[in-house]
């Protein structure tokens, strides 16, 4: 007998589910436009080779969070590839589908970003420069299509729905005016199969332009640049390094959760609704570590938040004060 206490908590249900995306998307978007203005306004003339890759990167992790807290919404029942679509838009499997396609333009971006770096400083002569725009184009082009195999290998809706229920016993039969469960797939290996597939296309070169980068940066005595030049690009590859080690473990943790749950058939509403919440920190929290990551984004973001808190500034104003009144007469 299966214990069912669990999906009568508040946590497990769609309400708790839409307030929580609404919440989050409320934080986000001031969050969002204040990251694009940064960006595009704010980025002294030694980063403008990468400030439209940081856009890039910005605007695909931003629509990614967008879509789940607003445009999607999606009440899943892991372990089943099954759920509702509980957002603006009604039609589950395009929402799916958006999801995994801007994570993947997200995941790309990243990838252009490290690129960039290694071909910028050290792969200009090398014959790199003659593939690196096919590489892009085609991985570009790929990136729309990874996931539409399942899309076109939907089961009959009617059938696939009664096979969910029997499956999760404990699984309310929820109903929504005009919204029915959707179900991607009865067996996941064609899904998973395909993000295999984009992993695969994505990780190694990624792996191999950051071990280029670092390596050629910290390790190799050939580079023979200013020492500034030095300083400057230890800082922005240690930033994006940061918000890129970010990202990893906020898709990590749950998806390695996720696919737990279906390698054992364990079915926990609550565990399903925080994967999905926390996926949905990608962008936002990605955006807040850029703007602190990156000095000039710092400086930035510091003089707008003491024009905020006038009486913080001032404190922080007066000890500062205090400090080098402090010192000035320890020299006398």
């Amino acid at each position: 007998m299966e214990d069912c206490s669990l999906e009568a908590s508040y946590l497990a249900s769609p309400d708790f589910m839409i307030l929580a995306c609404h919440v989050l998307a409320g934080v986000q978007f001031p969050v969002f436009i204040f990251g694009t203005y940064g960006i595009i306004f704010k980025t002294p003339p030694h980063m403008a080779n990468v400030k439209w890759l940081l856009l890039n990167t910005h605007f695909w992790s931003s629509l990614s969070d967008s879509i789940i807290c607003s445009v999607a919404l999606p009440y899943l029942f892991i372990p089943t590839l099954a759920g509702f679509n509980l957002g603006v838009m009604n039609n589950p499997g395009l929402a799916i589908y958006c999801i995994v396609t801007t994570t993947t333009c997200s995941g790309v971006s990243i990838l252009a970003i490290y690129e960039n770096r290694y071909y910028m400083l050290f792969g200009r002569k090398t014959w790199w420069r003659h593939f690196r725009k096919p590489y892009f184009t085609m991985v570009y082009l790929l990136a729309p299509c990874m996931f539409l195999p399942p899309l076109f290998n939907v089961p009959e809706q009617e059938s696939a729905r009664n096979w969910v229920l029997r499956s999760i016993p404990c699984l309310p039969n929820y109903t929504f005016e005009n919204r029915k469960m959707y179900v991607l797939a009865l067996d996941f290996m064609l899904p998973v199969g395909c993000v295999m597939v984009e992993l695969i296309i994505l990780v190694p070169p990624f792996v191999t332009f950051l071990s280029l980068t670092f390596w050629n940066i910290w390790m190799s005595d050939a580079w023979t640049a200013s020492k500034q030049t030095v300083c400057l690009q230890k800082a922005f590859t240690k930033g994006v390094t940061v918000q890129t080690v970010y990202e990893f473990f906020i898709l990590f943790v749950p998806v390695c959760t996720i696919i737990f749950m279906l390698v054992f058939w364990h079915h926990n509403q609550i565990i399903n609704n925080f994967a999905l919440l926390i996926i949905s920190l990608n962008g936002v929290g990605s955006t807040i570590i850029m703007l602190f990551a990156h000095r000039p984004y710092r400086d930035f973001t510091i003089s707008v938040l003491c024009c905020c808190f006038p009486k913080k500034r001032q404190k922080r104003e007066s000890i500062r004060d205090n400090f080098i009144w402090k010192s000035q007469m320890s020299m006398i």
